[in-house]
């Protein structure tokens, strides 16, 4: 009966830490991923149809750590000049990358 007590314990706790990580990244991800397919698709794709043509970058391409990092500061990207997206834009396309990226439970192949 203890080791059950302790357990229900650990699993509210991870539930909780997971739903708290999940809250953080509010956006929407299918809009993120037309927003994504819209502005950084068309320079960051295997053959680049856009200037500047940057390497190819997918929500698999990173992990999501890595796409927390990147989202930090997302002013000194080379390409955040060219971007016609607003602030609250960016949260959508955060959410998306973040929930594909390589580590993820779905990861998304292609963006």
């Amino acid at each position: 009966m203890r080791k059950l007590i302790i357990l229900a314990m650990a699993a509210a706790i991870f539930a909780t830490q997971v739903g708290i990580g999940l809250a953080m990244l509010d956006g929407n991800p299918r809009q993120g991923r037309f927003l994504f397919r819209q502005e950084c698709r068309p320079c960051h794709m295997e053959n680049p149809q856009q200037e500047p043509a940057g390497e190819y970058l997918g929500p698999d391409a990173k992990r999501q750590a890595e796409w927390n990092e990147v989202f930090e500061d997302v002013q000194a990207l080379p390409c955040y000049e060219h971007w016609e997206i607003d602030e609250d834009m960016l949260i959508h396309v955060h959410t998306y990358l973040h929930q594909g990226a390589a580590d993820s439970p779905t990861p998304e192949t292609c963006g």
